[in-house]
């Protein structure tokens, strides 16, 4: 499967941040990029730049060498980015997000018609929590009502259906 730059940029925000699209964006199709470049030509400053590379490599998206600066005698770091990581990062999102959907429907369905909501929405509660707020919402007061979760569970199913065909 080609990784598009939608894709990247989707994966990017969401495990990083807005903030690192710049520098993803600049980086995409170079190697070993000098820190200072980077920093010159996303015009962010210097700290911004490095916590920004920092996290990416944290997450393994951008790698870097180290080299000693003849001159100046200090450390230079140069970045590539690793395109190949967003599709294990794409993989793994999804995987964890497929865990959370399956464990939330696995909750729906052994407790149907044993959650409670407020009339205003405020909060949604299953029976033992409810009964510890005596029925009463604990953000507003008022009383809440039982919930039929069959729309939930089915759309929870639907979701996890679009998950696992997506590719």
């Amino acid at each position: 499967m080609a990784i598009t730059n939608k894709k990247i940029e989707d994966t990017v925000k969401e495990v990083i941040g807005e903030d690192a699209l710049p520098i993803v964006e600049f980086l995409k199709e170079k190697k070993n990029i000098s820190e200072f470049i980077i920093a010159e030509k996303t015009k962010l400053d210097m700290q911004s730049t490095r916590n920004i590379l920092y996290r990416l490599h944290n997450h393994n998206i951008a790698t870097y060498i180290r080299k000693k600066d003849r001159k100046k005698g200090w450390y230079i770091s140069y970045w590539t980015f690793n395109k190949k990581r967003i599709q294990e990062l794409i993989n793994k999102m999804k995987r964890e997000k497929l865990d959370k959907l399956k464990e939330q429907l696995d909750k729906e369905q052994k407790n149907i018609g044993a959650f409670f909501i407020c009339s205003r929405a405020c909060a949604r509660l299953d029976f033992d929590t409810a009964t510890e707020f005596e029925f009463k919402c604990p953000e507003c007061g008022s009383l809440l009502n039982q919930q039929d979760n069959t729309k939930t569970i089915g759309n929870i199913k639907e979701r996890i259906k679009k998950l696992e065909s997506a590719s």
